[in-house]
């Protein structure tokens, strides 16, 4: 083994030092906090308030697991998450290959579809909450300036849905637009020419050509809007708050009304970890895709 020489050591001690306060700010914010409540979820759900931590070992685990109300809310935030994300990519791609070539007000729209991202997603949730209002929303006024009879969006799993998807649409969409329209950017037009050339129609030319050049995009893509999708909490809680009858609820939703309206600590402290354990199955699982597209 070569040895280490003094000004290595200094060096490298030098670098420890200036990582030191970021490491330590990151074991008080996240690894405590984290352990306390790891700790919590295998506790008897009365340990906060008791101030008695009697352990109870995958307890709560199996008893959420088996309870209806999470399994429906795991149901929900899956139907969600596939089906935003099918809507956003099918926009999203639509858009952006209008926006491609640089026509007249491309740039403006461009600019437009950045608007959104600059919204929290609480705004946005009350902002579209007025705008699907029964009584007095702008939705529904339209709606029945052209003779369609509006509908009672907050009262039936349909609608709700609708309005909560559309929300989402709005607020995730346009990174969607932004991120393939960078990845066109960098395709290369030669090849999209020399398919042109050789007779190839446009469906043609996105299918074989322009697809598979965009993979690594639509992955890096597929991996932040799967975690952030399934993480799903401020527009439903606005919008509908699970409602009706829990007909949106999702896990987000779930956990929080677990913990903070029937104060079980350990149950949903539980349900945090299941959560975080399928989120970071799924990023696993992108990021061993998005490998095996680079090699």
């Amino acid at each position: 083994m070569r040895a280490v020489s003094a000004r290595e050591k200094r060096r490298r001690l030098a670098g420890y030092s200036l990582i030191a306060p970021a490491v330590l700010i990151l074991i008080i914010t996240f690894a405590v906090p984290l352990l306390y409540s790891f700790i919590i979820s295998i506790s008897d759900s009365n340990a906060i308030v008791a101030n008695k931590f009697e352990l109870v070992g995958l307890k709560n685990y199996i008893s959420v697991l088996q309870n209806s109300k999470f399994q429906s809310a795991l149901f929900h935030t899956c139907f969600f998450v596939i089906t935003t994300i099918i809507l956003e990519f099918i926009i999203g791609f639509i858009v952006a290959l209008l926006l491609y070539r640089e026509t007249a007000g491309s740039k403006f729209f461009k600019l437009i579809f950045a608007v959104p991202l600059m919204v929290a997603p609480v705004v946005s949730g009350l902002q579209w909450r007025w705008l699907f209002a029964d009584q007095y929303g702008i939705i529904n006024h339209l709606l029945s300036k052209i003779g369609i009879e509006a509908p009672l969006w907050f009262t039936s799993a349909q609608t709700s849905w609708v309005t909560i998807i559309v929300a989402n649409l709005w607020l995730a969409a346009p990174f969607v637009i932004l991120v393939l329209l960078a990845g066109l950017g960098g395709l290369s037009e030669e090849m999209n020419e020399a398919a042109e050339i050789d007779g190839a129609n446009k469906w043609q030319v996105f299918r074989s050509i322009i697809l598979p050049q965009l993979k690594p995009t639509i992955l890096i893509i597929l991996v932040i809007r799967l975690t952030d999708a399934f993480r799903i909490y401020d527009l439903i809680y606005i919008l509908t708050g699970g409602g009706p009858g829990g007909k949106t609820e999702v896990l987000s939703t779930y956990i929080y009304k677990r913990i903070f309206t029937d104060w079980d600590f350990g149950r949903g402290s539980a349900a945090s970890f299941i959560v975080m354990v399928i989120i970071c199955l799924l990023s696993l699982l992108c990021s061993k895709l998005m490998s095996e597209k680079e090699e």
